[in-house]
């Protein structure tokens, strides 16, 4: 099983990106962030060596 958020860890990443949850915030923040990454885990091992990337990028305003 994959290492668990600790609120410490949440409001390290806040200060890092400059954001402040109160304490009691800290927990289920951890929480839901911890069950995102469980949802996008196996994204990150899928296999994509022979996948090119499909998007496109056309900076022109439309008006």
């Amino acid at each position: 099983m994959a290492r668990r958020l600790a609120p410490a860890d949440v409001a390290l990443l806040a200060e890092l990106v400059g954001l402040r949850f109160p304490t009691e915030d800290l927990a289920p923040l951890a929480e839901a962030l911890d069950a995102h990454l469980a949802f996008v885990a196996p994204l990150l091992q899928a296999d994509l060596d022979d996948v090119n990337p499909s998007l496109t990028h056309d900076p022109r305003w439309r008006d």
